[in-house]
């Protein structure tokens, strides 16, 4: 009988030095670096893209159900039989990772080791999930589907090359609980798993790494990349790696990179990577760049100059000093606001006498206090200036704006202004998930982004249908002529659900939205909890309780992701979970990722919509015919106007995001090519 792959001897005994195993990767791969592209490579691009997807839009039912029938063969076998199953799959693997028949033969074993373990049995559709992620796309699963078991299939088979596979996620509760949820399982065939979080110190980042399967949050992994390459030479060559292997750190002899640095790197290479909430971790976070900083030791005054330019700020008026571009989100000096800040630096120190750095000093000032603010683009935590992700809602702990934004806000704030800082390392998410050799993903919402998960990854989308039908209701769409109409008319309809016994979970665009809503439902005496995505376990727990009987939750759009809404029995007689949307979003995939906590898997559910023709969607980005005539027209002309207006400014929205992380990859490409391959 072959030995228990769980009984095998633990890497590194026998094997290769625990250094070389992270020395090797830095010699072999360093990922394909493409060239920004331009005219008509874009057009190819494309076209490549469409057909990628086309190829693998034919979902292979007869090969899922075929594994499924396989398992069932496994199914009354002992603990000892399938300990052998599991070891020959494994081999087979090994000896042809991409062959269909070793595919199958592996996802069957898994199949029976989740079932015993964890207690779940796959469906045909998570089975069709799991074999898109094996050949390297994006698997679209609706909200509830059983993602996170999903990925036990593909993991599994990339663990068992014993490179590492990274199971990336949004934050660092996420990653300790799929951790734990699918250990079981990752151990029954016989790979180690382990999961890392802020407080993990550098001894148990080493041992995580080492493991078979790692579950991180996706700054985790990429910051670690940055600290462990700021050790790394730029150029380790073949010679040194083979005198450590073979003597050991004292062997190097290079004074100018310290000899023990293939002992201190954390991670071993990027070989594979499945990455859960895709869009959110590929698209929304790949808007600025990893960035890590060091004290500027020549920038110890100017923090005078920044809350004097907070202070000048306050003292201008918009349209006479600066204008607002509200769409674009820029702020621009008049003529006449230069004339007054030259006339007010006559008085300030010597820095203020140079007209262009005092323009843009005063201009960051400004877009500080008009663009930016409280609530929607930062909260304040600890005295400290926190980023909220406009985009999704999250907040940002650790990241700062650049070019002397974030010392702006901070000034505008009161608070202690951080010193600039000089940057060290970057990267941005584009370039560093390309440097992986195997990426995969899935999520619940990435057919609207499948061009870019193209075009920056290389990931085409595959849609797979929800195992039962959704019976959720989409009510019609509210429309109010201001917010203030609009959060009254929530407030009231929310209250009447609650009273029926409804449990409702209220989506809003930002944190200070959310606590608007939440003052009105205190005054309607409506109780209620508040998610602001800036507690991720508590977060988590709170969202799960959200499908009880007259449970109301008040949310921003992307809290609590990750997380399923389970019904309680009364909750599904009364009809289900109503969402309620306070607003379009910018895109329309985080819409329908709210929508989706209602009617998972069958369940009944409802979903109802509130919008205002004063929100920041509309103001920024809402046609102004269209605007117009919505405001004075009903009925049906009313309704037809009201759905071309948020469609046009949704789209347009969207292409503004997108332009936005286009440009954050293409400025990150050019640094690169022209500091050449070796810098970090």
């Amino acid at each position: 009988m072959p030995m228990p792959l769980a009984t095998r001897a633990p890497r590194g005994r026998g094997g290769p030095a625990p250094g070389s195993m992270r020395l090797w990767p830095t010699l072999s791969w360093s990922g394909d670096r493409r060239r920004p592209m331009r005219g008509i490579d874009v057009l190819g691009e494309r076209l490549l893209g469409w057909a990628a997807r086309s190829r693998r839009a034919r979902l292979e039912w007869a090969r899922a159900e075929a594994i499924l029938d396989q398992a069932r063969g496994h199914r009354d076998r002992g603990d000892a039989a399938l300990d052998g199953a599991i070891h020959e799959a494994r081999e087979r693997v090994l000896i042809n990772r991409f062959d269909p028949c070793a595919v199958d033969g592996a996802f069957a074993v898994a199949h029976e080791a989740i079932r015993r373990t964890i207690g779940l049995a796959l469906y045909p559709e998570q089975v069709l999930g799991a074999l898109a992620m094996s050949e390297g796309c994006c698997a679209e699963l609706a909200t509830g589907e059983g993602k996170t078991v999903t990925a036990i299939l593909p993991a599994a088979l990339d663990g068992w090359l014993g490179k590492g596979v990274h199971v990336i996620t949004v934050n660092d509760y996420l990653a300790q609980r799929d951790a734990e949820t699918c250990g079981p399982a990752y151990r029954r065939l016989g790979l180690r798993v382990a999961s890392l979080k802020d407080s993990s110190p550098h001894a148990e980042r080493r041992r995580s790494y080492d493991a078979d399967i790692t579950y991180a949050a996706d700054k985790q992994v990429i910051f670690d990349f940055l600290r462990d390459r700021l050790i790394t030479p730029l150029r380790p060559r073949l010679a040194g790696v083979l005198m450590d292997g073979l003597f050991g750190a004292a062997a190097a002899d290079d004074a100018r990179v310290r000899p023990d640095w293939g002992r201190l790197v954390v991670q071993r290479g990027l070989h594979s990577a499945i990455v859960d909430e895709a869009d959110s971790v590929l698209i929304d976070e790949a808007v600025t760049p990893a960035i890590i900083a060091e004290r500027d030791e020549h920038a110890h005054a100017a923090a005078d100059h920044y809350r004097t330019a907070a202070a000048l700020a306050t003292q201008l008026t918009q349209g006479r000093h600066f204008t607002v571009d509200e769409r674009m989100r820029l702020v621009r000096m008049t003529d006449e606001g230069r004339a007054w800040l030259a006339e007010r630096a006559g008085g300030l120190p010597a820095f203020w006498a140079g007209p262009r750095r005092r323009e843009e000093l005063l201009t960051t000032a400004l877009t500080a206090r008009v663009i930016y603010t409280l609530g929607d683009d930062y909260i304040i935590q600890e005295g400290k200036v926190v980023i909220v992700d406009r985009s999704t809602g999250r907040v940002l702990p650790g990241r700062q704006w650049q070019l002397g934004l974030h010392q702006a806000v901070e000034a505008k704030e009161g608070l202690d202004v951080t010193e600039d800082r000089v940057t060290s390392s970057r990267i941005s998410y584009q370039r560093f998930f390309q440097r992986y050799r195997r990426l995969s993903g899935m999520t619940g919402t990435a057919a609207e982004v499948r061009a870019e998960l193209w075009r920056w990854y290389r990931l085409p989308v595959v849609r797979v249908p929800p195992h039962r039908p959704v019976i959720r209701v989409h009510a019609p769409q509210r429309i109010f002529d201001t917010q203030e109409a609009k959060f009254a008319a929530v407030a009231e309809r929310v209250g009447g659900l609650h009273r029926e016994g409804r449990p409702v979970l209220i989506g809003t665009r930002s944190v200070a939205a959310s606590e608007r809503l939440s003052v009105r439902l205190g005054e309607g005496g409506i109780p209620h909890e508040v998610l602001n995505a800036t507690r991720e376990a508590q977060e988590a727990a709170i969202v799960a309780k959200a499908g009880q009987e007259r449970a109301v939750t008040v949310a921003t759009n992307m809290a609590g992701r990750g997380t399923d809404i389970l019904l309680d029995r009364r909750a599904r007689e009364l009809g289900g979970l109503v969402v309620v949307s306070t607003e379009r979003h910018d895109e329309s995939r985080v819409d329908r990722q709210l929508y989706g906590r209602s009617g998972r898997q069958g369940d009944p559910g409802r979903a109802e919509t509130f919008v205002s023709l004063d929100d920041p969607l509309i103001r920024r980005h809402g046609l102004a015919p269209l605007v117009w005539l919505v405001r004075r027209s009903q009925g049906p002309l009313r309704g037809w106007a009201a759905r071309a207006l948020w469609w046009m400014a949704q789209h347009a929205a969207a292409r503004r995001w997108a332009a936005t992380r286009s440009a954050a990859a293409q400025t990150e490409d050019w640094t690169e090519l022209s500091l050449h391959r070796h810098a970090r």
